[in-house]
């Protein structure tokens, strides 16, 4: 029975399945359903018995899709298709032929940037006064993950301790539930969005991936801004760098950006040559006189 059915039923199936699991975000939910609609289109009819996908990744590939994500989409369908297999929806010894995709690392590249504080300023500027803008605003002086800023609810934000939680919501907890001390401009210009209930504290219309919309305002923003391009993760590690910069104690600051300290030091932290002086002076390693904690005159 199971060898019977062609690709585009089983993966209606496999939508049906995914839909219902509960450990899946809203972001990969919209993805698998993105992919399965064309993988429905282009299966009608198709046996999954040696299954080839170089026809469909050339069709991909000819409607204008970038191999970075046409890399997504191959991945997405072999989940599909061990699914399959497993259920026994697909034949067990049935294969799965996928090409190759060679993505250009001179064009298709992981954006490291991270921005500096009057460059953010100058972002927000060009970007629309609208709920994508506030996020934003948030995940910059926050230094939260995007998935979680999108997805705060009203009550996530108490107004009368001036905190915001984050992680509350499921697929958005990475790192668990941490509370976060706003300040009173951030708490100001949330003020008008909905403070109790579940309600989702934005409102991106009929937008179904706002993340993915957010990183496009973003990048038009800075072209128009003439600044560096920089991610919404770009401004989770400017504010580590803010943080130590300003001698915070590495442990707390960790407990605000939901971080290992270790994690936190290694990957987030930017060490300029500027903080590599200034913390030479600091010592100072140039007097050689001893201290009182045998380290050298007490910096003032």
């Amino acid at each position: 029975m199971s060898a019977e059915l062609t690709l585009d039923e089983v993966t209606r199936r496999w939508l049906r399945h995914v839909q219902g699991r509960l450990d899946l975000s809203e972001a990969s939910l919209v993805t698998y359903r993105r992919v399965g609609a064309h993988v429905q289109a282009w299966g009608e009819g198709r046996s999954l018995v040696g299954l080839d996908l170089a026809p469909y990744a050339q069709i991909r590939r000819n409607a204008g899709l970038a191999p970075r994500t046409l890399c997504l989409e191959l991945r997405v369908i072999g989940v599909l298709f061990r699914w399959a297999v497993t259920t026994g929806l697909a034949p067990a010894a049935g294969t799965l032929r996928v090409p190759r995709v060679k993505v250009d690392p001179k064009r298709f590249v992981v954006n490291h940037s991270t921005p500096n504080p009057s460059d953010v300023a100058r972002v927000l500027d060009e970007m629309a006064p609208d709920d994508f803008g506030l996020a934003l605003l948030v995940i910059a002086r926050t230094g939260a993950r995007v998935g979680e800023v999108l997805r705060l609810r009203g009550c996530d934000v108490d107004r009368r301790t001036g905190r915001v939680s984050f992680g509350q919501v499921e697929g958005a907890s990475k790192s668990g539930i941490r509370s976060f001390p706003l300040d009173a401009s951030t708490l100001a210009e949330l003020a008008p969005r909905p403070r109790t209930g579940t309600a989702p504290l934005f409102d991106f219309g009929e937008i179904t991936c706002p993340i993915q919309a957010l990183e496009r305002r973003m990048a038009r923003a800075c072209d128009a801004a003439g600044v560096p391009r920089f991610t919404p993760h770009g401004l989770r590690r400017m504010v580590v760098s803010r943080l130590m910069r300003a001698q915070v104690d590495p442990g707390t600051a960790a407990t605000l950006t939901g971080h290992s300290v270790q994690v936190m030091l290694r990957h987030y932290q930017q060490v300029t040559e500027g903080d590599q002086r200034a913390a030479v002076a600091r010592a100072p390693l140039g007097d050689l006189v001893d201290s009182a904690d045998g380290g050298g005159t007490a910096p003032r």
